[in-house]
């Protein structure tokens, strides 16, 4: 993998990353101006969709980095954020169609949004560390 191509992997997941936390945030402001809009935003499609779009990039982009460079930090953090958005993802999953508390939901936010900031980072440590070889 070149060192653009590298580039633009890291970016899109940058890119997916956000898209996560901003779907986090947003979602409880749609729900109480636009209970229609707010709840196409809750679909649980909407959180697979982000989910089998973010995994495949972020794993080939850590992993083909690591094999380039041998750095092991942006990959354990991008480990550690793609099972923190697995976590949120089973989350709400599981109060899908239920009476759940409104913990859960509260905890499903925090979670992914800590997650997708936890990729961001592990982007970025990427993004900066892979031209270093063992440095």
């Amino acid at each position: 993998m070149d060192k653009t191509e590298s580039e633009n992997i890291d970016k899109i997941g940058i890119f997916l990353s956000l898209s996560c936390c901003i779907h986090c945030l947003l979602t409880p402001v749609l729900l109480m101006m636009a209970p229609a809009l707010g709840e196409i935003f809750q679909n649980e499609f909407i959180h697979i969709g982000l989910f089998v779009l973010v995994v495949p990039i972020a794993l080939y982009s850590f992993i083909s980095t690591y094999r380039k460079n041998g750095h092991k930090k942006p990959l354990v953090f991008g480990v550690i954020g793609l099972f923190g958005l697995l976590s949120g993802l089973l989350i709400h999953t599981l109060m899908e169609g239920g009476n759940h508390n409104e913990i859960f939901h509260d905890v499903e936010i925090g979670v992914n949004i800590i997650s997708g900031l936890i990729m961001i980072y592990a982007h970025l440590i990427n993004f900066r560390e892979r031209e270093c070889k063992k440095c």
